[in-house]
């Protein structure tokens, strides 16, 4: 059995994306897992401020302070850690980026191709009798106007 072009075109495109799929799929989700973990650690950061900010308001003991501080410095640290995973997930995002693009241009093109081969298979079928020659199908006018000349 025969395997048509546009058929065997097509079969290549969809095991390019299945190929793609995956890494870009697992990139972006890893780029939202660390954005959700860096508002995490903002919101405790924030609440760690308010928290000795109350302290300090209320005349808190100077131990309760430090320890409290020094939470906020911890906190400081993790939002840091979790910048920069944030980076190397979004770097990995650009990593596979032209790869994305390019399938979604592949697919753009791959679909004009087959509109245009659809739209110049349509115009060769009302063509091909007039080009097949006189004992063809031809329509009449078009055998008239080959007589007259």
């Amino acid at each position: 059995m025969k395997t048509s072009r546009s058929s065997r075109r097509n079969r290549a495109m969809r095991e390019r994306k299945e190929r793609l799929k995956p890494d870009c799929e697992l990139a972006i989700q890893r780029c939202e897992e660390a954005a959700a973990r860096i508002r995490a650690a903002s919101d405790e950061l924030a609440a760690c401020w308010i928290a000795l900010a109350r302290e300090l308001a209320g005349g808190g003991d100077a131990i309760k302070l430090l320890r409290q501080r020094a939470w906020c410095n911890v906190l400081e640290l993790r939002l840091k850690e979790r910048a920069q995973a944030l980076e190397k997930a979004r770097l990995a995002v650009d990593a596979v980026w032209p790869d994305m693009m390019q399938a979604v241009r592949n697919r753009g093109l791959l679909g004009r191709l087959l509109r245009k081969s659809t739209n110049e298979l349509a115009v060769a079928h009302e063509v091909w009798p007039l080009l097949a020659g006189k004992e063809s199908a031809a329509p009449g006018p078009a055998k008239s106007s080959i007589s007259k000349k």
